[in-house]
Protein backbone atom coordinates (compact mmCIF):
# COMPACT_ATOMS: atom_id res chain seq x y z
CA UNK A 1 0.00 0.00 0.00
CA UNK A 2 2.60 2.60 1.48
CA UNK A 3 4.72 1.55 -2.33
CA UNK A 4 1.07 2.31 -4.39
CA UNK A 5 0.83 5.29 -2.56
CA UNK A 6 4.30 6.78 -3.26
CA UNK A 7 3.69 5.78 -7.23
CA UNK A 8 0.77 7.68 -6.78
CA UNK A 9 2.67 10.80 -5.47
CA UNK A 10 5.43 10.73 -7.69
CA UNK A 11 3.24 10.22 -11.02
CA UNK A 12 0.82 13.68 -10.13
CA UNK A 13 4.19 15.54 -9.04
CA UNK A 14 5.63 14.46 -12.80
CA UNK A 15 1.97 14.93 -14.53
CA UNK A 16 2.22 18.92 -12.72
CA UNK A 17 5.56 18.83 -14.78
CA UNK A 18 4.22 17.86 -17.97
CA UNK A 19 1.57 20.79 -17.31
CA UNK A 20 3.90 23.66 -16.86
CA UNK A 21 6.28 23.04 -19.01
CA UNK A 22 3.34 22.53 -21.75
CA UNK A 23 2.03 25.81 -20.72
CA UNK A 24 5.73 27.30 -20.80
CA UNK A 25 6.15 25.85 -24.65
CA UNK A 26 2.44 27.04 -25.37
CA UNK A 27 3.50 30.34 -24.07
CA UNK A 28 7.00 30.79 -25.91
CA UNK A 29 4.92 30.24 -29.28
CA UNK A 30 2.49 32.31 -29.11
CA UNK A 31 5.48 34.89 -27.75
CA UNK A 32 7.44 33.84 -30.62
CA UNK A 33 4.47 34.25 -32.96
CA UNK A 34 2.82 37.08 -32.00
CA UNK A 35 5.43 39.28 -30.06
CA UNK A 36 8.41 39.19 -32.91
CA UNK A 37 6.30 40.96 -35.19
CA UNK A 38 5.76 44.07 -33.02
CA UNK A 39 9.92 44.32 -33.29
CA UNK A 40 9.74 44.61 -37.01
CA UNK A 41 10.98 41.57 -37.29
CA UNK A 42 9.70 38.09 -39.13
CA UNK A 43 8.75 34.75 -37.62
CA UNK A 44 8.93 32.27 -40.17
CA UNK A 45 9.36 28.45 -40.65
CA UNK A 46 11.77 26.39 -42.80
CA UNK A 47 9.90 23.95 -44.77
CA UNK A 48 12.59 22.19 -46.61
CA UNK A 49 16.20 20.52 -45.22
CA UNK A 50 18.29 22.45 -48.11
CA UNK A 51 20.51 24.62 -45.38
CA UNK A 52 20.78 21.68 -43.31
CA UNK A 53 22.68 21.04 -41.04
CA UNK A 54 23.03 24.84 -40.17
CA UNK A 55 18.86 25.23 -40.22
CA UNK A 56 17.33 21.95 -39.75
CA UNK A 57 13.41 20.99 -41.28
CA UNK A 58 10.85 22.30 -39.00
CA UNK A 59 12.83 24.88 -37.65
CA UNK A 60 11.46 28.49 -37.30
CA UNK A 61 13.80 31.61 -37.78
CA UNK A 62 13.73 35.10 -36.89
CA UNK A 63 14.42 37.12 -39.83
CA UNK A 64 15.64 40.98 -39.62
CA UNK A 65 16.01 43.98 -41.71
CA UNK A 66 18.75 44.22 -43.45
CA UNK A 67 19.99 47.08 -45.54
CA UNK A 68 21.51 45.79 -49.60
CA UNK A 69 24.68 47.40 -48.50
CA UNK A 70 25.10 45.63 -45.66
CA UNK A 71 24.93 42.20 -47.33
CA UNK A 72 28.06 39.92 -47.61
CA UNK A 73 28.82 36.80 -48.44
CA UNK A 74 28.38 34.18 -45.46
CA UNK A 75 25.08 35.88 -44.54
CA UNK A 76 21.95 33.21 -44.44
CA UNK A 77 19.16 35.63 -45.80
CA UNK A 78 15.62 34.66 -46.78
CA UNK A 79 14.34 35.81 -50.19
CA UNK A 80 11.48 35.59 -52.92
CA UNK A 81 12.03 34.66 -56.23
CA UNK A 82 11.02 33.24 -59.46
CA UNK A 83 7.52 33.20 -60.96
CA UNK A 84 5.87 32.68 -57.83
CA UNK A 85 7.61 34.55 -55.95
CA UNK A 86 8.25 31.41 -53.60
CA UNK A 87 10.23 32.14 -50.10
CA UNK A 88 13.08 30.32 -49.04
CA UNK A 89 16.39 30.88 -46.94
CA UNK A 90 19.88 30.42 -48.22
CA UNK A 91 23.11 31.25 -47.91
CA UNK A 92 24.97 34.08 -49.45
CA UNK A 93 27.70 33.00 -52.04
CA UNK A 94 28.61 35.83 -54.30
CA UNK A 95 27.49 39.80 -54.50
CA UNK A 96 27.52 41.82 -57.53
CA UNK A 97 27.64 45.22 -57.98
CA UNK A 98 25.80 46.56 -61.27
CA UNK A 99 24.51 49.32 -62.13
CA UNK A 100 20.57 48.97 -61.07
CA UNK A 101 22.06 47.64 -57.46
CA UNK A 102 22.90 45.03 -55.76
CA UNK A 103 22.85 41.31 -56.70
CA UNK A 104 23.25 38.12 -54.95
CA UNK A 105 24.15 34.57 -55.55
CA UNK A 106 22.73 32.46 -53.02
CA UNK A 107 23.01 28.59 -52.33
CA UNK A 108 21.62 25.93 -49.85
CA UNK A 109 24.32 24.29 -47.10
CA UNK A 110 22.89 20.64 -48.48
CA UNK A 111 22.68 21.55 -52.20
CA UNK A 112 25.25 20.47 -54.30
CA UNK A 113 25.14 23.71 -56.62
CA UNK A 114 24.08 26.98 -56.00
CA UNK A 115 21.00 28.42 -57.51
CA UNK A 116 21.06 29.44 -61.07
CA UNK A 117 20.63 32.99 -61.10
CA UNK A 118 21.30 36.13 -59.25
CA UNK A 119 19.10 37.78 -57.27
CA UNK A 120 18.16 41.61 -57.34
CA UNK A 121 18.74 42.40 -53.23
CA UNK A 122 15.12 43.90 -53.36
CA UNK A 123 13.85 40.24 -53.42
CA UNK A 124 15.83 39.85 -50.20
CA UNK A 125 13.19 39.96 -47.03
CA UNK A 126 15.92 39.72 -44.05
CA UNK A 127 18.52 38.37 -42.51
CA UNK A 128 18.14 35.30 -40.55
CA UNK A 129 19.04 36.51 -36.76
CA UNK A 130 17.93 33.38 -34.88
CA UNK A 131 17.22 29.90 -35.68
CA UNK A 132 14.99 27.54 -32.80
CA UNK A 133 15.23 24.12 -34.01
CA UNK A 134 11.55 22.26 -34.35
CA UNK A 135 9.96 25.62 -32.26
CA UNK A 136 8.49 25.83 -36.89
CA UNK A 137 6.09 22.32 -35.92
CA UNK A 138 4.79 24.87 -32.77
CA UNK A 139 4.42 27.57 -34.63
CA UNK A 140 2.43 25.54 -37.52
CA UNK A 141 0.47 23.69 -34.97
CA UNK A 142 -0.81 27.32 -33.02
CA UNK A 143 -1.88 28.37 -36.68
CA UNK A 144 -4.81 26.10 -37.55
CA UNK A 145 -7.87 26.21 -34.86
CA UNK A 146 -7.48 21.96 -34.80
CA UNK A 147 -3.66 22.54 -33.80
CA UNK A 148 -5.09 24.71 -30.60
CA UNK A 149 -7.62 22.43 -29.87
CA UNK A 150 -5.05 19.62 -29.80
CA UNK A 151 -2.83 21.46 -27.38
CA UNK A 152 -5.83 22.35 -25.04
CA UNK A 153 -7.30 18.61 -24.80
CA UNK A 154 -3.59 17.30 -23.77
CA UNK A 155 -3.79 20.45 -21.15
CA UNK A 156 -7.43 18.98 -19.97
CA UNK A 157 -6.36 15.67 -20.06
CA UNK A 158 -3.24 16.45 -17.57
CA UNK A 159 -5.75 18.66 -15.24
CA UNK A 160 -7.96 15.65 -15.41
CA UNK A 161 -5.20 13.35 -13.93
CA UNK A 162 -4.03 15.66 -11.77
CA UNK A 163 -7.15 16.06 -10.04
CA UNK A 164 -7.95 12.04 -9.96
CA UNK A 165 -4.49 11.88 -8.34
CA UNK A 166 -5.10 14.58 -6.15
CA UNK A 167 -8.18 13.19 -5.17
CA UNK A 168 -7.24 9.83 -4.36
CA UNK A 169 -4.10 10.94 -1.95
CA UNK A 170 -6.99 13.20 -0.34
CA UNK A 171 -9.17 10.25 0.19
CA UNK A 172 -6.61 8.09 1.48
CA UNK A 173 -6.20 11.49 4.21
CA UNK A 174 -9.77 11.18 4.89
CA UNK A 175 -9.34 7.97 5.95
CA UNK A 176 -7.01 9.28 9.52
CA UNK A 177 -10.38 9.82 11.11
CA UNK A 178 -10.69 7.17 13.56
CA UNK A 179 -14.40 6.31 14.77
CA UNK A 180 -14.95 7.14 18.31
CA UNK A 181 -18.58 6.61 18.81
CA UNK A 182 -19.44 2.92 19.20
CA UNK A 183 -17.66 0.53 16.65
CA UNK A 184 -14.34 0.97 18.20
CA UNK A 185 -14.38 0.63 21.50
CA UNK A 186 -10.66 -0.35 22.20
CA UNK A 187 -10.22 3.59 22.46
CA UNK A 188 -13.04 4.78 24.25
CA UNK A 189 -11.86 3.73 27.93
CA UNK A 190 -8.05 4.99 27.44
CA UNK A 191 -6.92 8.73 28.00
CA UNK A 192 -5.29 10.84 25.33
CA UNK A 193 -2.77 11.11 27.50
CA UNK A 194 -1.80 7.69 28.22
CA UNK A 195 -1.21 7.73 24.49
CA UNK A 196 1.49 10.16 24.08
CA UNK A 197 -0.05 10.58 20.93
CA UNK A 198 2.29 12.90 18.40
CA UNK A 199 1.52 13.64 14.81
CA UNK A 200 3.88 11.07 13.66
CA UNK A 201 2.30 8.37 15.85
CA UNK A 202 -0.88 9.12 14.80
CA UNK A 203 0.39 9.03 11.08
CA UNK A 204 1.82 5.65 12.00
CA UNK A 205 -1.37 4.84 13.49
CA UNK A 206 -3.22 5.91 10.25
CA UNK A 207 -1.15 3.63 7.46
CA UNK A 208 0.33 7.51 6.43
CA UNK A 209 3.88 7.27 7.84
CA UNK A 210 4.85 6.14 3.87
CA UNK A 211 7.51 8.47 4.02
CA UNK A 212 9.99 10.54 6.77
CA UNK A 213 8.08 13.62 5.88
CA UNK A 214 3.85 14.28 6.09
CA UNK A 215 2.86 16.22 3.45
CA UNK A 216 1.24 19.73 4.34
CA UNK A 217 -2.37 18.14 4.08
CA UNK A 218 -1.63 14.98 6.05
CA UNK A 219 -0.17 17.25 8.54
CA UNK A 220 -3.46 19.02 8.85
CA UNK A 221 -5.53 15.93 8.70
CA UNK A 222 -3.49 14.46 11.59
CA UNK A 223 -3.79 17.94 13.83
CA UNK A 224 -7.34 17.54 13.59
CA UNK A 225 -7.71 14.00 14.34
CA UNK A 226 -5.43 15.31 17.49
CA UNK A 227 -7.55 17.98 18.50
CA UNK A 228 -10.77 16.18 18.09
CA UNK A 229 -9.28 13.35 20.18
CA UNK A 230 -8.77 15.94 22.74
CA UNK A 231 -11.71 16.75 23.12
CA UNK A 232 -13.60 13.80 23.38
CA UNK A 233 -11.95 13.18 26.25
CA UNK A 234 -12.52 16.49 28.24
CA UNK A 235 -14.66 16.62 30.90
CA UNK A 236 -18.41 16.97 30.54
CA UNK A 237 -18.04 19.89 32.90
CA UNK A 238 -15.38 21.64 30.69
CA UNK A 239 -17.66 22.12 27.77
CA UNK A 240 -19.83 24.79 27.12
CA UNK A 241 -24.02 23.32 27.37
CA UNK A 242 -22.59 19.79 27.62
CA UNK A 243 -25.36 19.01 29.96
CA UNK A 244 -28.55 20.59 30.57
CA UNK A 245 -29.28 22.39 33.48
CA UNK A 246 -30.56 20.69 36.51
Amino acid sequence: MRILSGATVALRRFLDVVLIALIVIVLFGVLLGKLVPLTGRQALIVGGSSMEPAIPLGAAIVVGPVEAADLKVGDVVSLRAGDDRALFTHRITEVVDRPDGRWVRTKGDANDSADPTLVHSSAVVGRVQVSLPYAGYLLALLSVPMGVLFLLGIAATLLAAVWLLESLELEKIERVTVTLDGDDDTLLGEPIATRAMSSRTLAADTGLAASARLTVAQQLAVSRELRRRRNAWQPESGRPNARGRD
